[in-house]
């Protein structure tokens, strides 16, 4: 259940972002940049690093949503779990388990990275600008766990599902007009979200 007046069961990130435009808004260019943008990440390692990052912080809302995306990419599921039970045991490639050693210290523990980290990074052939392209997923996604917690944005099965589907098609960014179809656009996510449910 939402804390806040102007959410409900329903609600998902774009009710807390579309209520706060002139602050929030930016954040749109900003996630398609990071997270679909050049990189020497694939889209479907940076959906990992989110839906990583998201367990980590037990956010419910976005470790759903972008297992979603992530799953569209042909990601099995079962390995974002496995990543935060224990990144040295998951089936992932070995180059990419310091970059996830990395974002999980930057999770939990983000004063007591130190160079070596880095190093380690680098030592199995990422390059400065790669590790700091992770590092900008792993603060991202820091940033909107504690957006949707705060305001008590946990969504469901459905909403998860509607979402990653969205995210995979489109994108991050959100169109400037988007302020005056936001009716319509709730109608047409409540009538996706009861085809979700029912296909459940």
């Amino acid at each position: 259940m939402a804390y806040f007046s102007y959410l409900d069961e329903n609600s998902d990130i774009t009710d807390i972002t579309f209520h706060d435009r002139l602050r929030l808004g930016p954040l749109d260019k900003a996630s398609q940049a990071i997270m679909r943008g050049k990189s020497e990440f694939t889209e479907a390692e940076r959906e990992i690093m989110a839906a990583y990052v998201s367990g980590l912080n037990a956010c419910s809302f976005c470790l759903g949503s972008h297992t979603a995306v992530a799953e569209l990419f042909g990601i099995d599921p079962s390995l974002i779990e496995q990543l935060v039970e224990d990144v040295e045991t998951a089936p992932i490639d070995e180059k990419l388990k310091p970059v996830f050693q990395y974002l999980k210290k930057l999770t939990l523990s983000p004063s007591k990275i130190w160079e070596q980290d880095v190093e380690k990074v680098i030592k199995v052939g990422w390059s400065e600008e790669a590790l700091h392209q992770a590092i900008v997923v792993g603060c991202l996604f820091n940033f909107y766990n504690r957006l949707l917690d705060g305001h008590g944005v946990k969504g469901n099965k459905a909403i998860y599902k509607f979402g990653g589907n969205h995210l995979f098609k489109n994108g991050y960014g959100v169109p400037w007009f988007i302020g005056l179809i936001k009716n319509v656009i709730k109608k047409s996510k409540l009538k996706k979200l009861q085809e979700f449910e029912e296909a459940a």
